[in-house]
Formats: structure tokens, C-alpha cells, sequence
């Protein structure tokens, strides 16, 4: 969007724009050779030139320059870039110290450039979807340690939502769980994914996220003991 307008940016130019937008400053060479890889050296700097010119078409204002190298021009911003840098401030931040405001862009967050399957995408996906992983985790963790347990709920099932056989999730869950008293929804969480991972991988979860539980269980029955412990000795007093 430029001036409050959005323009309409052809495919090819499109593509530049995307890889400078998630690469950074990037070479002429390394672009013209990565959007098109099937042409010879000279096809790839042709075509670039084209897509360039076509951009500087669009628009008063300059998308991309440089000259042997390419970037975005200053005066854009760019969400993605705006989202990461929030994403690593909670990162950084810590378990119990994490921005908490940042979660329902974190829950609701969509796919990077969805129906592109260029390696370059697929890289800059994944490595979104593992700093978004990290930080809904962080922010249940924050939550949980202000005793907002419904909030941290929430962030943790995102998280678990987005990569249902990933153990630190399905642990920051049951840990808010365990922190609200909810042995028994623990318990369920921990044997969802005990069978969701023998179905999809044959593996068990590892021994101490299955000890978290446990050694919660044991005190649960450890507090329902005592009363029955007392009302025995009352009677045979």
C-alpha cells in the first residue's frame, strides 16, 4: 500500500518484493537466481530488470532499490518484519516477564504467503511458525504466573492447535492445569497426547512430562486421604 492505496503489483514483481521483504538486503545475483532458477544467469538478470522496471511503473515512490544490491526502500513498512520484532521482544522477555498484549495476533495468526511453495517461502514459514511456537508458550507461561489461568489456557491451546505433537506445548498446558488445581483435565491432556503420539509417530511421551503428572496425581490422592484419615479416628475415638 502506498499513499493509502494499494497497488496491484504483477507476479513476477510481486515475487522480488516478497524475497527482499524476508531476505533483507540481498544481491542482484542471489535474487535474479533464486526466483528464477531455471533459466540460465543472463535470462534470470533479464527478467529481474523487467520486474524491476515494472515496479518503478507503479509507483512515484520506489518499492525496492540498489543498484548491485536490493532491499526495500525505507519509507516501507513491513508486517512481517513489525511481527517478528514483536515476537522477539516476548521471546526475550522470559517465561514470567513476557508481553502478554501480543497474544490474539499470536493466536489468530494466518500463513505466510499461503499457496507459494518456493523453498525460500517455505523456509521463511517455518521460521515463523517456530517464533510464533516459542512465544504462545512464553505468553501461556506469563499468564499462568499472574494467575490469569483462562488467558493462558488459551495461549497454550494455540500453540498445541498449531503443532499438536510438539511435547513443550502440550506441557505448557497441562503445567497451567496443574496450576489451577485441574488434576483430572491434566491427566486427560496428558493421555490425548500419549495416544495421539503412539498413533502418529509409535513414540511415548518422555518420562518427565509423564512424571509432571504423576507427581501431582499422588498428592491429589495425598489431600483426599487425610480427611478420611481424620473421620476414622474421630469414630474410633
Amino acid at each position: 500500500m502506498v499513499d493509502q492505496q494499494t497497488l496491484s503489483i504483477p507476479l513476477s514483481a510481486r515475487r522480488v518484493v516478497a524475497y527482499v521483504a524476508l531476505r533483507g538486503r540481498s544481491s542482484r545475483a542471489e535474487v535474479a537466481g533464486t526466483l528464477w532458477p531455471e533459466v540460465s544467469d543472463s535470462k534470470a538478470q533479464a527478467c529481474l530488470r523487467t520486474a524491476l522496471w515494472r515496479l518503478r511503473q507503479l509507483s512515484e515512490h520506489p518499492l525496492v532499490t540498489g543498484d548491485e544490491t536490493l532491499r526495500l526502500d525505507e519509507s516501507l513498512d513491513v508486517d512481517v518484519s513489525t511481527l517478528v520484532t514483536a515476537i522477539r521482544r516476548v521471546i526475550n522477555d522470559g517465561e514470567c516477564g513476557a508481553d502478554q498484549g501480543l497474544l490474539p495476533t499470536l493466536a489468530t495468526m494466518g500463513e505466510l504467503l499461503p499457496g507459494w511453495y518456493d523453498d525460500w517461502v517455505l523456509l521463511g514459514r517455518e521460521r515463523l511458525r517456530q517464533l510464533q511456537l516459542h512465544a504462545l508458550e512464553l505468553t501461556a507461561q506469563a499468564l499462568t504466573c499472574d494467575g490469569r489461568y483462562a488467558e493462558a489456557i488459551e495461549a497454550a491451546m494455540a500453540a498445541v492447535r498449531l503443532e499438536p505433537l510438539r511435547e513443550s506445548a502440550t506441557r505448557v498446558l497441562i503445567e497451567v492445569h496443574l496450576a489451577e488445581d485441574n488434576v483430572v483435565e491434566a491427566i486427560r491432556r496428558l493421555e490425548f497426547f500419549r495416544k495421539s503420539l503412539a498413533t502418529e509417530l509409535g513414540v511415548e511421551p518422555t518420562a518427565e512430562l509423564v512424571d509432571l503428572v504423576r507427581s501431582r496425581q499422588t498428592v491429589s490422592h495425598a489431600r483426599r486421604e487425610v480427611p478420611d484419615m481424620l473421620r476414622r479416628n474421630r469414630h474410633l475415638a
